[in-house]
């Protein structure tokens, strides 16, 4: 009986060291498809945030379809639909230091769709097909370009690694206050 006891209990050691192994390793591969609320899927990147509201859902819709955050803005199906308005960073508030030049000489755009959650008590911002938009400094002035041309490994859907140690955190910290409910 104790040898019976004694062999569960190794098996269900190893089990657990296999399972705590396995997590690991999970936790590893996520951790390039989602980084700072960026996500890499198929060789795309986007941005999602979650922000708490204490606002209604047509609260939260009007206050994004009066916005001037958007060139162009649309309300269905209870979302809201738009297309980001060129925005820079500013250096003053994220620094510079080890901070890729494309970064803060260039302006960004892309599509938002913001969905509300009643249930959750918040709104979620879907921001896609991120692009650099050019001042004449590194890129033409409107000249475009997308953020998978500049911060993902050619051929593979794996970020650079400049993008990861400054670059999407400046990025991140200037996304955030741009889709906050004032």
């Amino acid at each position: 009986m104790i040898l019976v006891n004694s062999f569960q209990l190794k098996t269900d050691s190893m089990k657990n060291l296999i399972t705590a192994i396995l997590v690991c390793i999970s936790f590893n591969l996520f951790s390039q498809a989602e980084d700072d609320n960026f996500y890499l899927v198929d060789s795309k990147i986007s941005w999602h945030k979650a922000y708490k509201t204490n606002k209604t859902l047509e609260q939260v819709l009007a206050y994004f379809e009066e916005s001037d955050i958007f060139k162009k803005v649309k309300i269905e199906n209870n979302q809201v639909f738009g297309q980001l308005n060129p925005h820079a960073t500013n250096p003053k508030i994220t620094g510079v230091p080890g901070v890729h030049p494309l970064v803060n000489k260039t302006d960004f755009k892309g599509d938002v769709n913001i969905q509300y959650r009643a249930k959750e008590k918040e709104y979620v911002v879907y921001f896609t097909n991120l692009t650099q938009v050019g001042r004449g400094d590194l890129l033409k002035k409107n000249e475009e370009q997308t953020f998978e041309q500049n911060f993902l490994k050619a051929g593979i859907s794996e970020y650079r690694p400049y993008f990861l140690k400054r670059n999407k955190t400046v990025y991140n910290e200037t996304f955030i206050p741009i889709f906050e409910i004032k």
